[in-house]
């Protein structure tokens, strides 16, 4: 049976019309490495499949207000995604500038200073703003069980999205919101897309790739030289 998560409704405040937004909350971007690392490598990789689209906005770490002339409505996700919103800079996301159109896709990433949060008040937010998925992962275990968690906005509350059977993969959730697949492999989380058939690579994947190519590459010179050495020799030499 799906597990759900219902919304609280709340009640609207008045404030001044001329009230800030500051675009710093004064926390931390994480509260340890794993949360950083993943929290980094997540963006990025997402950054990277959606650069060509300019109709995809993603960020880190990002504060998102999400009720005019109240600066205290806000919350910020680790990776947010909003599909349908240009790329470009924010210096936080205020959903009524964006067409009242709040984030699509959401990722937490926990930690023991973040998890309580993560599970008991976030959800209901991000369901009363109308974020379509709110995802969760543990990159240490201990924190949430199943590690990756996945859920979709269905009426006032988010209904738990099913996994599916990969091989090669623990948990594997299929995200409609982005067009792509996570997988909690054992060891790391990952992207699968459908259209590509393959993993996204993460910015550490990325540069090692590079790396190699480049080695690739200078051997093939190396062998090449060689050959012409070979193949060529001075003239005048017995042969």
């Amino acid at each position: 049976m799906p597990r759900r998560i219902e919304h609280a409704p709340t009640i609207p405040v008045q404030f001044p019309a001329d009230i800030d937004y500051p675009d710093y909350d004064g926390l931390p971007m994480a509260d340890n490495t794993d949360q950083a690392f993943e929290m980094t490598s997540a963006y990025h990789t997402l950054l990277d499949f959606f650069w060509e689209r300019n109709d995809v906005f993603v960020a880190t770490n990002l504060l998102v207000y999400y009720r005019e002339c109240d600066n205290q409505a806000r919350i910020t996700p680790d990776v947010t995604v909003a599909v349908g919103r240009p790329q470009g800079y924010r210096g936080s996301y205020k959903v009524w500038e964006e067409g009242q159109h709040p984030p699509d896709w959401v990722l937490e990433v926990a930690s023991e200073e973040s998890v309580e949060m993560d599970v008991l008040q976030k959800p209901g937010t991000y369901a009363g703003i109308g974020v379509r998925e709110f995802w969760q992962y543990d990159p240490t275990g201990g924190l949430l069980n199943p590690r990756l968690q996945g859920w979709r906005l269905s009426g006032l509350g988010y209904t738990e999205l099913p996994h599916i059977p990969v091989a090669g993969a623990e948990i594997a959730i299929d995200s409609e919101a982005l067009g792509v697949r996570l997988e909690f492999d054992g060891e790391r989380l990952r992207f699968w897309d459908p259209v590509g058939e393959r993993y996204l690579r993460t910015p550490l994947e990325s540069e090692q790739d590079a790396i190699r190519g480049e080695h690739r590459e200078q051997e093939r010179l190396a062998i090449i030289a060689d050959l012409r050495t070979g193949s060529n020799p001075p003239s005048g030499s017995e042969g």
